[in-house]
């Protein structure tokens, strides 16, 4: 399907394109999340933050900053993130959690501004992608994105412990609670 300006445009397809794919992505990425993904990660699967959650220390050469924990008792920022390398949650190369995946996750190979980046994607899954909305829209992600920027603002202002932190981060976005998932209709 051709949008007015000849562009082609994204279509949901029941067919997931990752079925071609060794799940590269998944175990080359440092994966971050947002407190609200780690929420829907404990929901679905029983698990404490402890056992998938880590911070990572903030060594990446481009970074959203807003995103960045600071802590009383550690000179560095880190990010919230799922333990990587490969990912805790991929056995033989499928993601286990893939209804409740961080929403990054459930956006690949489409970057948060829409453009498609399959860096690590087998050209069969390529192919596919081009013809398939991400499973979260950008709307839906960026007010996700805001409501967490906040979260770490407040936590900032507090600049508790390094391990205070996850729980801290836990307990408020249950409070705030996250915008309800839709897929996508349109272009990514």
């Amino acid at each position: 399907m051709f949008s007015k300006d000849g562009f082609v445009m994204a279509v949901p397809m029941p067919f997931n394109p990752c079925h071609f794919c060794r799940a590269e992505c998944c175990k080359t990425y440092t994966i971050t999340v947002t407190a609200f993904d780690m929420v829907r990660i404990v929901k679905h699967t029983g698990k404490k933050p402890g056992e998938f959650a880590v911070l990572h220390e903030a060594r990446l050469l481009s970074y959203d900053p807003d995103l960045v924990l600071d802590f009383s008792d550690h000179p560095r920022g880190h990010l919230l993130g799922i333990r990587s390398h490969p990912c805790t949650f991929l056995e033989r190369d499928r993601c286990t959690i893939h209804d409740c995946a961080p929403l990054s996750c459930r956006r690949y190979p489409f970057q948060i501004d829409g453009k498609f980046n399959p860096r690590f994607c087998p050209l069969p899954s390529q192919l596919f992608f081009k013809f398939r909305a991400p499973d979260i829209g950008t709307e839906q992600l960026l007010r996700e994105l805001e409501s967490y920027k906040k979260l770490v603002k407040e936590w900032n202002k507090k600049k508790g412990t390094k391990a205070e932190c996850l729980g801290f981060l836990m307990e408020r976005a249950k409070r705030a609670g996250s915008p309800k998932r839709k897929k996508a209709q349109t272009t990514p």
